[in-house]
């Protein structure tokens, strides 16, 4: 699969390094508005093209990682689904249930595959925590309880301060609310919500309550506060816990009194969603049996609660 990936800013550096593990991924080139950037991406990872997004559109790619700000994110997966290019998106994906399902409608009818980039639920350690709920090592499910709290210092014309598409809650809560959603292979409702957000600012500071049919689940964000980074699934006979669980293969589970280490294989923490998207695109697949439209609408329903009330 030949793919490209657009944008330049730091999380692609984390992409790109990844994409060069996966046997079946060619990083052919970066694309950006800045083609110096672009020019200087590929020149870091060895790339033989780059240029702008246009260049790649109408190039033979397979497959477009978009890795730029969330504000583009909605025109850009529209232009390359148009182009009949593949797309894996960076989380959050989009802003809306309506955005969201208007895009996977597109993906369809272009007979391509769109995908949102919800890394955790793919690696290694969130598939073994959700054999072990399968299985009731720790007994019956009662609460699982996902953070992603820390200061991240953005300036105010930060993409992640606007009302619209930034906020801790859409951001980060993505990652809380889609974990969980995986781990439970069921759709929450929102019980409660307290957060800092304004008219005319984003929330930096999210605390929500969700209800899984009976099951609780509780998620704890901010952009501003340093404070848990960590999964927590509370059973009727112990618990399961994993530190910054977006990106880790290390934890451990109690039951019975008796606590045991989960040490699961970590080749990089965008390895295995890499690996799976270029699974599909090669056998041809257009959607992908975890991250899709529902999911991906999963998402969104809760983490833009405010306009789906």
């Amino acid at each position: 699969m030949k793919l490209a990936i657009f944008g330049c800013g730091k999380i692609a550096n984390r992409i790109a390094k990844s994409c060069l593990l996966v046997d079946n991924i060619d990083l052919v080139g970066f694309g950006s508005k800045d083609i110096n950037k672009a020019k200087a991406y590929a020149e870091e990872y060895g790339c033989r093209d780059y240029g702008n997004y246009d260049h790649f559109l109408n190039g033979d790619v397979d497959a477009i990682y978009i890795a730029t700000y969330n504000n583009s994110h909605y025109e850009l997966i529209r232009e390359c689904l148009k182009h009949h290019k593949n797309v894996i998106c960076e989380k959050p994906m989009l802003f809306s249930v309506e955005q969201t399902e208007e895009a996977f409608k597109l993906a369809r009818e272009n007979k391509v595959l769109l995908m949102e980039a919800l890394k955790s639920v793919f690696l290694p350690s969130i598939i073994k925590v959700k054999n072990m709920i399968a299985d009731k090592v720790i007994g019956d499910t009662k609460e699982i309880y996902a953070a992603f709290m820390r200061c991240g210092n953005h300036p105010d014309t930060h993409w992640i301060n606007d009302p619209q598409t930034g906020g801790a809650f859409k951001d980060l809560g993505s990652y809380c609310v889609g974990t969980i959603n995986f781990l439970l292979d069921r759709k929450g409702k929102i019980a409660s919500v307290e957060d800092d957000r304004t008219d005319s600012s984003a929330d930096t500071i999210c605390h929500a309550l969700l209800d899984y049919d009976g099951i609780i689940g509780k998620v704890s964000v901010s952009n501003r506060l340093d404070g848990n980074t960590k999964l927590a699934v509370k059973g009727s006979n112990g618990c399961i816990e994993i530190e910054n669980f977006w990106k880790n293969g290390k934890g451990y589970y109690e039951c019975d009194g008796k606590r045991y280490e989960i040490n699961e294989e970590l080749i990089s923490d965008f390895y295995y969603e890499l690996k799976h998207f270029a699974d599909l695109v090669d056998r041809k697949i257009k959607e992908s049996p975890i991250m899709n439209e529902e999911a991906s609408v999963d998402i969104i329903r809760i983490t833009d609660w405010r306009n789906n009330q």
